[in-house]
């Protein structure tokens, strides 16, 4: 087992504690709270989709279990939807989580890419993402009128939420290359996304593949282009695919990335703050990330931050 404090990325952590610091954020917690409790996400999963189970398409369902070891969390309620897009995605509330992959993501994925996707999203449970990704997910769909009373004033929180969103898929992706031991199978995913499957992109020249990440960026050379670009970027809750193709693959060569395969080896020693994910050392009172007591037995925040 790895704990999250590990692989979280740090701009996930300051996105998400710049979204706290938004007076409206209680408020609209509570808000979708109340609007979407976990039962009806679980209702009409088991209304419109198939259950995955050890009885239930087991080569699908094999993928799962292995993957909560790793990340140290209860499996989620597993399902397979009929959805010729590639796609899978984590929803729920402060106690549940549901994990999605579709028809097309089985049918475009080589198995350990579709291993990879898996632990992907597992690693937004283990990271204590799912709540607010619920929220953004339903943002993105109806608008703001899901924050109930403080709709009309909530475009900062909106804005706040999905740019947080983008950052906490680095973090994923980190978990899904802890897991699958490197970047390829990773970065496999993304080039099936971005082009479609195997038999089509099983070519594609990868270092290539990559420089469009670095041409990418020299578009945002002045704070113009930056601008143009934040507009371009502001509604939409992934990063570009070849932009965290880049970043994976920057991770697994670094010595960070080398420390969590070591951690992994010793059985992952080192304790996390259940707040904001970050390591502490023994002896700590307070997490010198976040500021949050260190208590022993002390249960995670639902309402804190996901890492």
């Amino acid at each position: 087992m790895i704990s999250y404090g590990h692989y979280v990325h740090p701009e996930d952590r300051a996105a998400f504690e710049q979204l706290r610091s938004i007076p409206l954020f209680p408020a609209a917690v509570k808000a979708f709270m109340k609007v979407l409790p976990e039962r009806v996400v679980h209702g009409m999963s088991m209304a419109q989709k198939i259950r995955l189970g050890p009885d239930q398409l087991p080569e699908l369902y094999d993928l799962l279990p292995p993957v909560c070891e790793t990340l140290g969390i209860a499996e989620p309620e597993y399902y397979l939807e009929m959805d010729p897009a590639p796609n899978a995605y984590a929803q729920g509330g402060a106690e549940r989580a549901f994990v999605t992959i579709t028809s097309g993501l089985v049918e475009s994925m080589e198995e350990d890419e579709l291993q990879a996707v898996v632990a992907h999203e597992c690693g937004h449970i283990a990271c204590q993402h799912v709540m607010y990704h619920t929220m953004a997910q339903l943002l993105l769909r109806f608008g703001s009128s899901i924050f109930g009373p403080v709709a009309a004033v909530s475009m900062p929180l909106q804005l706040g939420l999905l740019y947080w969103y983008r950052r906490s898929e680095l973090s994923a992706d980190r978990a899904a290359a802890v897991y699958m031991g490197g970047a390829q199978p990773v970065v496999d995913t993304m080039l099936r996304l971005a082009g479609g499957p195997k038999r089509i992109t099983a070519g594609v020249n990868v270092e290539r593949y990559l420089e469009q990440a670095e041409a990418f960026s020299k578009l945002q050379e002045s704070e113009w282009d930056k601008i143009l670009m934040g507009l371009q970027l502001m509604n939409q809750n992934h990063p570009f695919l070849a932009v965290r193709s880049r970043e994976i693959l920057a991770w697994c060569e670094s010595e960070a990335f080398a420390k969590v395969r070591q951690a992994m080896a010793m059985g992952d020693e080192e304790p996390a703050c259940t707040g904001c994910g970050a390591l502490v050392s023994a002896g700590w009172r307070f997490c010198r990330s976040c500021g949050r007591p260190l208590a022993e037995g002390a249960a995670p925040d639902p309402g804190g931050a996901p890492a």
